[in-house]
């Protein structure tokens, strides 16, 4: 170690312009830096569920749905006033750049049908054209969404006092992120709030949206850190130098740490937002152990030789790294290693934390040479670092706990907490629930809890169904499976709802039979089943209606 600290003090000059040159280079690609929050670049995008999602999007649309909750402080969901704030919505929503229009769903919208027996056989029209202003039309509403259970939960809640409308939107697109999303629908939410209603939104692009905000808060979080860094430093050194080295060098290290995730093209996501703190923190820890250990060789080589300041300031330097090199070379070392082990998770975002390369280059180049190169310390200087302080005292007092007449207390206190621990560790539970990121006080995760109280649910688990053969689905067998697996669903904790192809077809099948209850099944007949279709994708602006 000896020699390798004494070439680094002989050529200090091109070390230090080294170090300097890297970290102009690698400030450049700070600038390309982004903060983005994609899902897409958290999972592992061979996984199975993975492939599932990108294909149900690719051939449903389905991806990012917000839903919009309005509950009226007084009297039941069917009243006019509500009903036009609906209708506006699903409106607004629709006319929306990024929204799947045709998977719009509310009352208003296009894809909400009356399914409805009649004389001659069946009739499928909207649910509600326009908004209905007599109690008669009120009351025909009501009656039609009873009728068709399928919206039952999804956009009117089993109580009648809430109506939805959800949207889904495709991958957003740029930089925006998921705040383009939202910024898009608070104006068309906002304009709804007033007195008479409560207004809810959730969905899975409100907690992303949420955690990109919380993550720019990154730009004020890291400069508070660096104060209360320097502070901690001041009070342990009362030096300017015990305050700016270790500064300088974390922030070199923050710099290149940065300027590597810009120069690999790595997004600043919710889990490696805090980089930079963490750079910081491990970088002028070590940065203030090799400075305490110079200032203690320094005051030992001017009291015991007769080296002049400049001559005992490089002696310092050598002699203190030299002797906490090693130290440092393995606790960087093993630090650089538990950050690469993270590079076998297949989640990618876990992954970046591995191409991190400790400030262990820094410490053992930068500071010795910056340090050689730096003016001995004053006498005044050399005394205020040695005065005894509340951190000398309480190492002080840990140390005559742990060496004195006493440790013994300390061993059975250390095993009884190591016993809870481990009970502890036993109870942790694996949960990446977007959600448990934010306080429950937060207004978004009110407006969530009360969305799911009152509706079937704001997340959405899709399974989707491949047939290997053309107009598989329209096997009575195929969807006979799907309805058990919706009853199997319907009795898992947490499912508040399912809905799929089947309810539709028991609805028609009913609806085709006078609206008798014991039609209520899916038909066993293969092509009728596909006239059921047909006629379905037939209704549309008109008023169809068919006679069985």
């Amino acid at each position: 170690m000896q020699p390798y600290v004494e070439w680094i003090v002989r050529r200090r000059l091109v070390v230090i312009s080294l170090a300097l040159l890297a970290t102009v280079a690698l400030l450049v690609q700070v600038r390309n830096l982004k903060v983005v929050i994609d899902p897409d670049t958290v999972l592992p995008q061979q996984h199975p569920y993975v492939l599932a999602t990108n294909l149900v999007e690719k051939v449903f649309g389905s991806r990012y749905v917000v839903a919009i909750g309005i509950t009226p402080k007084d009297g039941d969901a069917f009243q006019p006033e509500v009903l036009a704030k609906v209708q506006r919505v699903t409106a607004a929503l629709v006319s929306t750049p990024g929204v799947v229009k045709g998977n719009v769903l509310s009352l208003s919208a296009r894809k909400a049908k009356n399914i409805a027996g009649t004389a001659d056989g069946m009739a499928v029209r909207p649910l509600m054209e326009t908004v209905p202003q007599t109690p008669q039309a009120i009351n025909a509403l009501r009656r039609a969404v009873r009728a068709n259970p399928a919206y039952l939960n999804a956009i009117v809640s089993k109580d009648e006092r809430t109506v939805a409308v959800i949207a889904e939107f495709k991958r957003p697109e740029g930089t925006g992120g998921f705040r383009a999303i939202m910024e898009k629908v608070r104006p068309i939410v906002d304009r709804e709030r007033d007195d008479s209603v409560q207004v809810a939104v959730s969905g899975l692009p409100v907690f992303l949206d949420q955690l990109e905000k919380y993550s720019q808060r990154m730009g004020f979080l890291f400069p508070l850190a660096v104060l209360i860094t320097g502070l901690i430093h001041y009070e342990a050194f009362r030096t300017i130098q015990g305050l700016v080295l270790p500064l300088v060098t974390a922030l070199l290290a923050v710099i290149w740490g940065l300027g590597v995730m810009g120069l690999g093209g790595v997004p600043m996501d919710v889990f490696n937002s805090t980089t930079p703190i963490l750079i910081l923190a491990v970088a002028a820890g070590h940065a203030v152990q090799i400075l305490k250990r110079y200032y203690e060789e320094y005051g030992r080589l001017r009291q015991t030789t007769t080296l002049t300041p400049a001559e005992a300031n490089r002696a310092a330097v050598v002699e203190s790294v030299t002797r906490i090199g090693p130290a440092m070379l393995t606790a960087g070392i093993v630090a650089a290693l538990g950050f690469f082990s993270l590079t076998v998770f297949k989640i990618t975002t876990i992954r970046t934390f591995g191409v991190f390369v400790s400030a262990l280059i820094l410490e053992m180049t930068f500071i010795p040479a910056l340090r050689s190169l730096l003016p001995a310390p004053k006498e005044r200087e050399s005394r205020r670092e040695r005065e005894r302080r509340v951190w000398d005292r309480i190492t002080e007092t840990i140390a005559a706990w742990v060496s004195g007449p006493r440790r013994r207390r300390i061993y059975m206190g250390t095993g009884l907490l190591l016993v809870l621990w481990v009970a502890g560790a036993t109870q942790v539970v694996v949960d990446n629930s977007q959600k448990s990121y934010f306080f429950s006080g937060l207004s978004f995760r009110r407006e969530d809890d009360a969305l799911n109280e009152r509706l079937g649910g704001t997340n959405l688990l899709y399974l989707m169904i491949e047939g290997k053969e053309d107009d598989a689905i329209k096997e009575p067998r195929v969807l006979g499976a799907m309805e058990a697996a919706q009853r199997f669903l319907e009795g898992q904790p947490h499912v508040g709802k399912t809905l799929s192809i089947v309810d539709f077809i028991k609805r028609m099948n009913r609806a085709m039979h006078g609206d008798d209850p014991a039609y209520d099944r899916i038909p066993n007949n293969r092509d009728l089943i596909s006239q059921y279709l047909l006629l379905y994708s037939m209704s549309g602006e008109t008023r169809p209606s068919w006679s069985s």
